[in-house]
């Protein structure tokens, strides 16, 4: 798959770059919470499923805008730390559940743990 051969370069060149600091973000399928012109079958097939699809395989997608709070979460946590950061869609996903209110009214803080900098 050529996508992932030159994603994968494309990390590689920017934890090479020498940057204080680097987040990379692998997720999954990601969903679109607006509804939009879908550019293909394929993605519209999969807006139909989505909620099938969520239910049975639930670390491979994710909503764009749980994406985009997770993206800034990690941004204003990890700000003035040195080094990279790989976050895969299972990762992503903890991230915004650990910001979500669990059942006894707080958010979940082992859910975060990655971010805080426990290794997996």
């Amino acid at each position: 798959m050529a996508f992932a051969r030159y994603k994968g370069e494309a990390e590689k060149a920017l934890i090479a770059a020498g940057f204080r600091s680097v987040y990379i973000f692998r997720p999954a399928y990601i969903y679109p919470v607006e509804p939009r012109k879908e550019p293909n079958f394929s993605y519209r097939l999969l807006r139909m499923i989505y909620p099938v699809f969520r239910a049975l395989f639930p670390n491979q997608v994710i909503r764009a805008d749980d994406l985009a709070r997770a993206m800034v979460d990690v941004t204003i946590r990890k700000r003035g730390e040195r080094g990279s950061l790989v976050f895969e869609n299972r990762d992503i996903r903890a991230m915004v559940e650990s910001t979500q209110p669990s059942e006894s009214g707080g958010a979940d803080p082992a859910a975060s743990s990655r971010l805080d900098g426990e290794k997996q």
